[in-house]
């Protein structure tokens, strides 16, 4: 694949995301959802793929890449690489390079290879860094104490889009001949059926054997009839999104049970001894809440047999990234680090995060506490339990 420079991103010509609510950006990353010419932005309820792939939109944002820039959308990936780290946009240059072929790049789109598909928002968590956007379960929870007026029970609603318009899938269909590569996130995607439902299609359509397939789940539910369909997939990847161990992951991904997680990940290890097409991957998000004890979770990552290891970083909400705690707690996690008994790899993945940290502006951790302190009391949890570190570093005083 020859790129016109250094800086370019491949994702704006090949790749659409759909969000949990039925909009769409042109990658999980990007800041701003797609918009029409009257500034509207794009819902899956009224439009098709094809549309939103070839707007003017998206034209612009290609250009922009064809005459050097780089896009503010494409932010989070800029921060990554000042920081050192493989950012979305490198990680996909090198994912993507054995499918993507072209040497020629103009503000056309390309045939759309690759598409994140994030099917709604059905989620049996409610995990500290997520949000009602992406999660069923932690919408439930917000409208149960702040009625039906908030915007959460329009996010209940609006999670809902793959349900309400079966047009899609049939759009979707008719893209499928042209489909190299499916992500399949956030809600839980094992627990949406259309997808299976879709990858179904698929086999049926002798076509499944061209496509390579990427999940990341939160590890609670074990597809049972997911082997059948998936042998005949080119590749099957899936990434488990584990930030912390035990009963610190149990309070950062709240209904989760740190030991059946475990079960199921033992259950999927025997699934990839049977298929060689299945991978097996960790994702870490680095937080707030686990920043200071991420030498028990690399320790525990190498205990298990993954594929391959991710250290990802979180930039939203912006009082939960690790760049915007306050002075004091930031030289407490990075002596952490720096004196993390880990192996080679994760200590160069460790330093990357440190300069992350570092190349934040440190805030004075109120909004942090605030928003701690109300899910604490909704959840009659209290962080100092099992963050106590934490909790002293950002001056928390409980839930009550």
């Amino acid at each position: 694949m020859k790129l016109p420079h250094d800086k370019f991103c491949v994702l704006p010509w090949v790749s659409l995301e759909t969000s949990p609510i039925g909009t769409t950006r042109p990658c999980c990353l990007a800041e701003d959802e797609i918009k029409d010419e009257d500034g509207n932005k794009y819902s899956l309820l009224t439009t098709d793929l094809n549309e939103v792939h070839n707007s003017e939109y998206m034209r612009k944002l290609r250009q922009e890449f064809l005459d050097g820039k780089k896009p503010q959308t494409c932010r989070k990936c800029w921060n990554e690489e000042r920081s050192g780290r493989t950012s979305k946009r490198m990680h996909t240059i090198n994912r993507l390079e054995h499918i993507v072929k072209d040497t020629e790049w103009t503000a056309d789109a390309k045939p759309l290879l690759f598409i994140d598909f994030k099917l709604g928002n059905i989620c049996n968590l409610k995990c500290r860094i997520c949000g009602s956007w992406s999660s069923s379960t932690f919408a439930a929870e917000e409208v149960k104490f702040e009625g039906k007026d908030s915007v959460h029970y329009q996010m209940l609603k609006d999670g809902a889009w793959p349900r309400k318009n079966q047009r899609f899938w049939q759009d979707i269909d008719n893209l499928m001949d042209q489909v190299r590569y499916l992500e399949f996130t956030g809600g839980e995607p094992f627990m949406i059926q259309e997808h299976f439902d879709l990858l179904q299609r698929m086999v049926d359509n002798g076509i499944a054997h061209n496509v390579e397939i990427h999940y990341n789940t939160n590890g609670t539910h074990y597809p049972e009839n997911a082997e059948e369909i998936w042998k005949h997939f080119k590749t099957v990847e899936v990434a488990f999104s584990i930030d912390d161990v035990d009963e610190r992951f149990e309070y950062q991904r709240a209904n989760a049970i740190w030991s059946e997680v475990n079960d199921n990940m033992d259950r999927f290890e025997q699934l990839r001894d049977r298929n060689t097409n299945i991978q097996l991957q960790v994702c870490s998000t680095v937080n707030v809440f686990n920043v200071m004890y991420l030498e028990g979770l690399a320790n525990w990552i190498d205990k298990r047999s993954f594929d391959f290891v991710y250290w990802n970083m979180l930039h939203e909400a912006y009082y939960h990234s690790v760049g915007t705690l306050p002075e004091r707690a930031k030289q407490i996690a990075i002596e952490r680090l720096k004196n993390a008994n880990v192996t080679e790899y994760h200590r160069k993945e460790f330093n990357n995060i440190i300069d992350f940290i570092n190349g934040g502006v440190s805030l004075d951790g109120n909004m942090l506490r605030i928003r701690t302190r109300g899910v604490d009391v909704r959840r009659n949890q209290d962080l100092r339990t099992h963050h106590a570190e934490l909790a002293d570093a950002i001056d928390y005083e409980g839930p009550f």
